[in-house]
């Protein structure tokens, strides 16, 4: 009973002796403080932590943060990250995928596949300086198969289906197209193409060889004959190349 008495007039010791000491504290509303003074902003710099929800969640603002987006490639802006991804306008695109088999007489574009891809090279024009090469996919057969030709400004090639594929010079075609009537051969598409060429280039009529300018014309023109089968064919397709370009082509038969 003492001892509890005792522990009883220490604890009323201890809570008096604490208020007079709180007593002795000025409180924060007694005080005066300047209109001037700086004043205290908390900063929002908590740590992310998921957001559980609830009254002090909503209380306190707490809400699940956003992704941040993914940082850019050292040196790189959002710029040069858009244009990469983004193909240039005058990009030049296949007219077909690599591989495809066309039909014969037809012609299509070819990109973005290396020389070594087309096959075995098995002519070229012109011989010194070429500025075509012509190329087999399969060497030695003689069954309709794949041909690339190369030399267009381009940058594509050119594929096609044949037998049999030759260049023929513009010497050949003059000595064959002015050696015949026109009655006996007509003039087809690569024809009358040719002689506007010949006009332009030789400053020669239709009909007339081109003369002493035949070497000029020869640098980047020349005829390429495509053959369906080997021996036998009745017609041929002709593709006449000028200037990095095919600017004619069609069909033609024999006499």
């Amino acid at each position: 009973m003492a001892m509890r008495i005792a522990s009883a007039c220490l604890s009323l010791m201890l809570v008096a002796s604490c208020g007079a000491e709180m007593a002795e504290v000025p409180r924060l509303a007694d005080e005066s403080i300047a209109e001037d003074a700086p004043k205290m902003s908390v900063a929002a710099q908590r740590s992310p932590q998921p957001s559980t929800g609830g009254f002090l969640s909503a209380l306190f603002g707490g809400t699940r943060q956003a992704p941040q987006p993914e940082a850019a490639a050292p040196g790189s802006t959002e710029a040069d990250v858009t244009e990469a991804s983004v193909p240039a306008a005058d990009a030049v695109k296949s007219d077909i995928a690599f591989g495809t088999r066309l039909p014969y007489g037809r012609v299509a574009k070819i990109c973005g596949v290396a020389d070594r891809q087309l096959g075995e090279k098995i002519a070229q024009y012109p011989e010194r300086r070429p500025k075509h090469r012509l190329y087999d996919s399969a060497p030695g057969s003689t069954r309709p198969h794949t041909f690339y030709i190369t030399g267009f400004d381009d940058g594509c090639a050119r594929q096609f289906t044949a037998a049999m594929a030759v260049f023929g010079s513009v010497e050949m075609h003059e000595q064959l197209r002015y050696g015949l009537p026109a009655e006996v051969q007509p003039y087809s598409d690569t024809d009358k193409a040719y002689e506007k060429l010949k006009r332009r280039v030789c400053n020669k009529p239709r009909r007339k060889p081109c003369g002493s300018r035949i070497g000029q014309m020869a640098k980047d023109t020349v005829f390429l004959s495509v053959y369906e089968r080997f021996g036998g064919n009745s017609q041929w397709m002709n593709i006449l190349l000028h200037g990095g370009d095919i600017v004619a082509q069609d069909r033609k038969s024999g006499l």
